[in-house]
């Protein structure tokens, strides 16, 4: 239509986009395993930062210091694991599609004959 508001939920259309990202691709599950790695990185940043302010200093923030940095460590470690256990099943799924890993659009210099992957993968007609 040219004009005026959609008819369609919002829910609706929130599920609709998400399964637009999440049906054809393993970006989203890259995108955590990315997530887990920057996660833990800051985590570690801030273990280094607290250990030189610690050692270096007289400063030390006590009791949010440790706590903040474990959960956050922990959190990036969940994210990281995660993100490689949902690639690796992205991985079994587009192979359970069975798609050829080639298709032949033409073949020179060969015999009439079938070949044996035609045999395998032609469709029988009768």
């Amino acid at each position: 239509r040219l004009a005026g508001e959609s008819k369609y939920p919002l829910f609706r259309m929130l599920r609709f986009a998400l399964d637009g990202i999440a049906s054809f691709s393993v970006a989203p599950l890259k995108l955590a395993t990315w997530m887990g790695f920057v996660t833990s990185g800051l985590a570690l940043v801030g273990i280094i930062y607290a250990l030189v302010l610690r050692l270096f200093t007289n400063m030390w923030v006590t009791g949010w210091t440790a706590l903040f940095i474990v959960v956050l460590f922990m959190g990036g470690v969940q994210l990281l694991s995660l993100g490689i256990i949902g690639e690796y099943v992205g991985r079994i799924y587009g192979e359970t599609k069975r798609r050829p890993l080639y298709l032949v659009q033409e073949r020179l210099g060969f015999e009439p004959e079938r070949c044996p992957s035609e045999k395998l993968f032609s469709v029988h007609r009768g």
